[in-house]
């Protein structure tokens, strides 16, 4: 029984590789978790009745801490992306 060796993956990541794969994934995060916040805010205003303007308040009372979220979440995915790029490659 012979035994063969797998071949060790030489392709690295460039910083630039690492910040596409930051901003696709922040996007996708990003517009689902607005897009429900919204939708919910939306929903909430039709529901009880209230008027256009009272539902793009809660509409802003919701999506400003969700962008503010976002963007702490863009930095961590940064960060987990530029010490990714920086691991030494691995079979």
């Amino acid at each position: 029984m012979s035994t063969t060796k797998i071949p060790e993956d030489e392709t690295r990541f460039s910083g630039t590789d690492a910040m596409l794969s930051a901003v696709g994934a922040t996007l996708l995060i990003v517009t689902e978790m607005l897009g429900a916040a919204f939708a919910f805010a939306w929903a909430i205003g039709g529901l009880i009745g209230l008027g256009p303007t009272v539902t793009y308040v809660i509409m802003a009372a919701v999506g400003l801490p969700g962008l503010a979220l976002s963007f702490r979440l863009t930095g961590r995915i940064l960060k987990v992306e530029r010490s990714l790029s920086q691991l030494p490659p691995r079979a």
